[in-house]
């Protein structure tokens, strides 16, 4: 059977500090487990391959990727099935304006979609897209792998336990949940072999800090813990599995001797949580003796991190970690969810520090409850934060992203239309510090954009007074596109994307001779 796998193009703003384009590993996963069953796989990389196409979608939304007509030309036409990665809540408009276009180019096959936003919005999905024929539901490896055979041999899907499909009355109708696989040792490596990596090698990208040929890996699947502003939940569910420390090293040894990778990103929602684990991976990376970087979020349990854990972290070769303490609140910790001991954070960051880590911080301004005198204790973290030795802090405006508890809370207040575009087009806006929207019932658009500003001023002012080699480290960074934090990274982006899209503008208004 023909299977075609989409990684689709993604929508942003000209001034949204978004994280640049990255090798997609959950579809890169998918494609591992379809092949591993014996179907024909062929994927469409619509970023990987257009990392350098901004073209416009609406008004000053831009699309970043191949455009629906050049993925559409790459598709046999006797495609059996194909398969789209709808991972992210702000690129559904383009994702359903392709979605709708793969069907009316391809009317005889099987259209599946799959992903964190789907998972959450399944129902809307299937309504909006008439078309689609199953939602894969949560993590989708076995899931993809039964319907492509009930597909194969024309038998029901009825009985395959996390979708959500179309009977044959047109009616959509839910499997009920699937239990979540406990052994993920046991699922097939990522096909990397299938995506376009010289694209994303020779354009230096990563999702953290580029420091060589990067590619994404996973050591952790789940988070035990459920804040209120995430969707993890709905996704994963709140079981955490591992995998062992040598299984996730014979990946990373394999993938630095196929591909020549030298930095790995860990995608794990909550890397850290038992200190021997991290230890004995540590341990496990050094005796091999590769020869690599490594960056991963440090999650929730961030006191798991001592001088010992951090003095390990460096020997094997990680320079990059995210603490994500959210708020400098307690009371909006409590609030959200979030099982942070900020002190505690603070002499994990110290101990971080110490060892030579690049720290960054993950911040949420804008919840929905919180109030102005409690982003002035988070003014005051920061400053802490900085102090102790963290790098880099770019506060994120509070979305309500589908499939969190926050989100269905707002839904239910009738703060938000799930049903109406203009609710997926605001989500865009997440990263643009100019055009950021304000869900919050005691803090104003215009405030919120204030006190953002002055939480990003505080923080880099006194990283540089307290540190002041930072200041000329990050212009020298900058102007040699070798970044040691995201957030040199990200200021760059934005430079270097509005630059491409002036460019094309002077180009379109050029006199034709």
């Amino acid at each position: 059977m023909k299977v075609y796998l989409i990684n689709p193009p993604r929508l942003l703003t000209l001034g949204a500090l978004t994280i640049p384009v990255v090798p997609p590993l959950g579809l890169a996963y998918i494609a591992g487990a379809v092949q591993s069953a014996g179907h024909e796989v062929k994927v469409i990389d619509a970023i990987g391959s257009g990392v350098s196409m901004f073209t416009e979608f609406s008004a000053d939304i831009i699309l970043n990727g191949q455009h629906d007509n050049e993925i559409i030309a790459q598709i046999d036409k006797d495609v059996d099935v194909i398969g789209l990665a709808c991972m992210f809540s702000m690129n559904w408009l383009a994702n359903r304006r392709l979605l709708n276009a793969l069907a009316a180019n391809f009317p005889g096959a099987k259209i599946i979609i799959g992903g964190e936003h789907v998972t959450a919005m399944s129902h809307l999905c299937m309504e909006q897209c008439p078309d689609v024929f199953a939602v894969v539901l949560g993590e989708g490896e076995e899931i993809i792998v039964e319907l492509l055979n009930a597909i194969d041999n024309n038998t029901s899907v009825k009985n395959i336990q996390g979708i959500v499909y179309r009977d044959d009355n047109y009616e959509i109708v839910a499997t009920g949940k699937r239990q979540r696989k406990r052994d993920i040792e046991a699922l097939a490596w990522p096909a990397w072999e299938r995506f376009p990596l010289a694209q994303y090698m020779d354009n230096n990208f990563s999702y953290g800090v580029y420091r060589g040929k990067t590619l994404p890996v996973m050591a952790t699947r789940g988070c035990p813990y459920s804040c209120t502003f995430c969707s993890s939940p709905a996704m994963w569910g709140t079981r955490y599995y591992m995998r062992s420390p040598s299984n996730m090293v014979d990946e990373i040894e394999f993938l630095h001797k196929e591909y020549d990778i030298r930095n790995f990103d860990f995608y794990d929602l909550t890397a850290i949580i038992h200190k021997h684990w991290i230890i004995d991976f540590c341990k496990e990376l050094a005796e091999r003796k590769l020869n690599i970087t490594w960056q991963i979020p440090a999650g929730t349990r961030c006191e798991v991190i001592d001088q010992e854990v951090a003095g390990w972290l460096y020997k094997s070769g990680c320079r990059n970690i995210t603490y994500a303490p959210e708020s400098g609140s307690p009371e909006v910790l409590k609030t959200i969810k979030k099982k942070v001991k900020l002190d505690r954070m603070l002499d994990s960051i110290r101990a971080s520090h110490k060892e030579r880590l690049n720290i960054k911080l993950n911040m949420i301004i804008g919840f929905p409850d919180e109030r102005p005198a409690q982003v002035w204790e988070t003014v005051v973290f920061l400053i802490k934060a900085s102090w102790a030795g963290a790098h880099d802090a770019l506060p994120g405006i509070f979305n309500p992203y589908p499939g969190s508890e926050l989100f269905e809370r707002l839904v239910k207040e009738k703060k938000i239309d799930p049903a109406k575009d203009a609710y997926w087009a605001r989500l865009i806006y997440d990263d643009d510090y100019i055009k950021g929207i304000s869900h919050c019932s005691y803090i104003s658009k215009t405030m919120l954009l204030f006190y953002l500003a002055i939480e990003v001023f505080v923080f880099y002012a006194s990283n540089y007074l307290f540190r002041p080699g930072r200041l000329f480290a990050t212009i020298k960074n900058i102007a040699t596109n070798k970044y040691e934090s995201r957030g040199e990274r990200a200021l760059a982006e934005v430079i270097k994307r509005n630059a491409i899209v002036v460019v094309r503008k002077q180009r379109e208004l050029e006199p034709v001779v």
